[in-house]
């Protein structure tokens, strides 16, 4: 009867948000300052182990679908487990999907029928994950699904499924608010409300502003994510949600990158071959930290509650890094400057710049642009004792290295500034005789939905792979010191199969094409001249797209030259 009734008392703990309300800077605060936070999407199509938009993709009637569901049943879950998981990968937070699109509920719900009392597990996979991590100092928030292909009242429906009833879209949404509700009052403080699937309908038409003065009134500290307002800008939701990209730019305001570690699917999928490297996702870390944003990386967990080691080494990787670096992403503001000449980032936490280096200069020098500050003092976070020496030169700092990187994936130097670092804009500047070398270590990648390209370095060497999209571009900021016409090569490597796929330079609204030509391998280099561009002096941007189809690699890019022509 003890043990009951501690049991009893726990869950109420867990069950009753308790964090009074705080004003708007406090209630993001803590979003702010965690800078990565691990997704989870898990359910019923993890049974199927192929995607989570199974159902749809492979036009599974709901009465055999929900022969998946029934069979759910994950007797290896271990909600602590995933908890000390999630921590000890340096995360601050997790967000886990309550309901996908397939309207199935991850938790015990009265609002429905559809949910984790028909399947033979016993518990609230939920209310565990929920205690486990409070009991961390991990936060928690859900993902809950607009679209819903299970709800008889939901329209639209699919285009593939022979329609059962009218639909009623108003007795939808009330269902929607009611398990909101449960999910606000029965799981304790809930960190975001994650909404997605809001493409086919719009805001007014679901009430989007209704639904968020309810989570509000419920639990005023909870963060809402902009899917509840079809992603517009100037929306009244909390944080922008980029998926699968991190913006060249950042995006202003809040925000959070949601990524996957594999390739195909966001759900478990036991046919995926396909994964980012540890060190890909440790430098996404860093990049997204460097834009002002937050990384929300995602796990599929199988259908049993075991995450499979694919997942669980990388997680284990990126904390091996953090536990070395961390200062230099909690807390910390975006980068001062737009772009680096070098390839790595930077992030600041008050008058601390730090400077995160994907590739260690062979010469052991680092130059940090347009950085007026007075350094009092550098050192690296992996070894705090040494004690960097710094000179400045002309408008930069140059930051003299040991001869050995601390880590090949990420070293981070720490500069202690006389104050807020105060910079001068970047822009690439032609050499003493004009020429304008554009390598792909300053490049910013301009992209969207489903990146795949992203720089890479070997050998002292960084350039561009896995180009295989037309909408991944890689740009560049430059001054041109005297307008007139100038010749432009680049410098590539290419394989056979790479032969013959079309390209565009341009720059101030011109541009020239070419075609790839196959050099000695994929990683041997070597430089094409392209055409000639007539450029204005001033300020501009260059870019290179690739014209290949979709799918296809363009090339491994290392630069873009422009001489002027005498």
């Amino acid at each position: 009867m003890r043990f009951a009734a501690f049991a009893l008392t726990m869950a109420a703990l867990v069950a009753q948000p308790h964090t009074p309300p705080v004003d708007q800077s406090e209630r993001t605060r803590w979003f702010r300052d965690a800078k990565f936070g691990i997704f989870i999407h898990w359910g019923p199509y993890s049974v199927i182990g192929r995607h989570e938009w199974a159902r749809h993709r492979l036009r599974i009637p709901q009465p055999e679908y929900d022969r998946y569901a029934r069979q759910f049943n994950p007797v290896k879950f271990n909600a602590v487990e995933w908890a000390e998981l999630i921590r000890s990968a340096g995360a601050k937070y997790a967000v886990i999907t309550s309901k996908h699109h397939d309207g199935f509920s991850i938790y015990r719900s009265k609002a429905s029928s559809y949910d984790m009392e028909i399947t033979p597990y016993p518990g609230d996979p939920l209310k565990d994950l929920a205690e486990a991590t409070r009991r961390l100092g991990l936060r928690l928030g859900f993902y809950h699904s607009i679209m819903d292909w299970h709800h008889p009242a939901y329209t639209p429906r699919r285009d593939w499924e022979p329609a059962t009833s009218p639909g009623d879209l108003p007795r939808y949404i009330e269902y929607m608010k009611s398990q909101l509700r449960e999910l606000l009052t029965g799981y304790g403080d809930v960190a975001t409300i994650w909404f997605d699937g809001e493409w086919e309908h719009k805001p007014a038409g679901i009430g989007a502003d209704s639904i968020r003065e309810m989570i509000q009134s419920l639990q005023p500290n909870t963060l809402i994510n902009d899917r509840l307002y079809n992603r517009q800008p100037g929306n009244p939701a909390d944080f922008g949600t980029p998926e699968q990209y991190v913006p060249a730019t950042g995006t202003g305001g809040l925000w959070e990158s949601c990524v996957t570690i594999n390739t195909d699917s966001w759900g478990y999928n036991k046919y995926e071959t396909e994964f980012k490297t540890s060190r890909d996702l440790i430098r996404m870390l860093i990049e997204v930290a460097s834009k002002g944003g937050n990384l929300l990386l995602n796990i599929g967990p199988r259908p049993d509650g075991t995450i499979q080691p694919e997942f669980v080494d990388r997680l284990q990787a990126i904390g091996r890094w953090m536990d070395v670096n961390n200062e230099a992403i909690y807390e910390t503001t975006a980068s001062p400057f737009a772009r680096l000449p070098f390839f790595g980032r930077a992030t600041v936490k008050g008058s601390t710049l730090y400077l995160h280096l994907f590739d260690w200069p062979r010469d052991g020098r680092v130059r940090v642009p347009g950085l007026r500050n007075i350094v009092h003092r550098a050192t690296l976070l992996a070894s705090s004792t040494t004690v960097l020496r710094t000179e400045r030169d002309g408008e930069d700092i140059v930051v003299h290295l040991p001869a050995e990187a601390p880590d090949e994936t990420a070293s981070v130097i720490a500069l202690q500034l006389d104050g807020a670092p105060n910079v001068l804009p970047y822009v690439e500047r032609a050499a003493e005789d004009g020429t304008l070398t554009l390598r792909a270590a300053a490049a910013e990648i301009e992209t969207r939905f489903e990146q795949r390209a992203k720089k890479e370095n070997l050998l002292g060497r960084v350039y561009l792979t896995n180009w295989t999209r037309p909408d991944d571009v890689p740009a560049w900021r430059i001054q041109v010191p005297k307008a007139g016409r100038y010749r432009v090569t680049i410098r590539y490597a290419a394989g056979r199969a790479s032969s013959g796929l079309p390209y565009k330079i341009q720059a101030g609204g011109q541009w020239v094409t070419g075609n790839t030509e196959p050099t000695s391998g994929n990683e041997v280099f070597e430089e094409f001249t392209a055409g000639h561009l007539q450029l204005k002096a001033g300020e501009q941007s260059v870019q290179v797209v690739s014209m290949a189809p979709a799918g296809v690699t363009a090339m491994n890019l290392e630069s873009v030259t422009l001489r002027p022509v005498r």
